[in-house]
């Protein structure tokens, strides 16, 4: 049997692929179009098919994307972090509702620091010697740039908060609850608020009023969402029942909105500085 050299390690071996490191020898069949569009075709249906068996994995049975990382069982989902920042591009490409973004007009009025960003950014705009609708122009922009990273901050905080609420579960290894809190937040991200921003789409299409969809009925929504995600996480990922279940949903509930406080005003510090 003819022998090769491997491209790739340069080991010799026989056969189509390489006894080392597994490249395959490419033929003359491997390069033509109906090869390539078959690849094409291959790859992106698998692509699909686990991209949509995760999606419905984390609406229909949330914390079993988790559960089933943590313990090994990795091929048949995305990983979570992989949807999860698949969840923040869609997210900001399709920005209807801005809960992330964080304008300076949200971040200065109704927060609880809003008082220090409201001196801050007078001061700012004062010794700058520029109007306050240019430095908001400016502000804006750069925090919409940093949000995008810092999304990755706000699943953090999620899974270290939920760290002591869940000492004595059968999951309670900070990596576990980092790995929940990438799960949370592309439940969030894609359900809580694409899925609302659905809703408007849909009622602006037939004539219904913006204004129904409030900041307060969006949060009202998103909360009832969230209640029910963490009900089924705290009974499918952590292993709890009972009474102990409900306390903790509520405790859970209670992170994401602490640390949805926390991410903005971090955000709101690195933008003031970064400009």
């Amino acid at each position: 049997m003819n022998t090769r050299i491997c491209k790739t390690c340069d080991t010799e071996f026989s056969g189509n692929y390489c006894n080392n490191c597994g490249e395959k020898v490419i033929s003359q069949e491997d390069r033509k179009f109906k090869y390539y569009l078959g690849e094409f075709i291959n790859a992106l249906t698998f692509a699909d098919n686990k991209l949509w068996r995760t999606l419905k994995t984390i609406l229909i049975s949330p914390g079993k994307l988790s559960s089933e990382f943590v313990e090994g069982r990795r091929k048949n989902y995305m990983k979570p972090v992989s949807i999860f920042f698949l969840a923040n591009l869609i997210y900001f490409l399709f920005p209807v509702i801005n809960t992330f973004t964080t304008s300076l007009q949200i971040q200065m009025s109704g927060l609880p620091y809003s008082e220090i960003v409201n001196q801050w950014v007078v001061e700012e705009v004062a010794e700058r010697g520029i109007k306050f609708e240019e430095y908001e122009k400016i502000y804006n922009t750069k925090t919409t740039e940093l949000s995008k990273l810092l999304l990755t901050v706000m699943a953090t905080l999620i899974g270290f908060f939920l760290w002591p609420i869940h000492i004595g579960s059968k999951r309670n290894l900070l990596a576990d609850q980092m790995t929940i809190g990438q799960e949370v937040m592309t439940f969030i991200l894609i359900f809580c608020l694409q899925l609302l921003a659905g809703l408007i789409l849909i009622a602006s299409l037939i004539g219904i009023k913006h204004n129904l969809f409030s900041d307060v009925i969006i949060s009202t929504l998103s909360c009832i969402m969230l209640l029910f995600f963490f009900a089924k996480v705290e009974y499918q990922f952590y292993g709890f029942r009972g009474f102990r279940l409900v306390i903790n949903t509520i405790l859970s509930l209670l992170t994401v909105i602490i640390a949805l406080f926390l991410y903005r005003a971090i955000l709101f510090f690195v933008t003031f500085w970064a400009i």
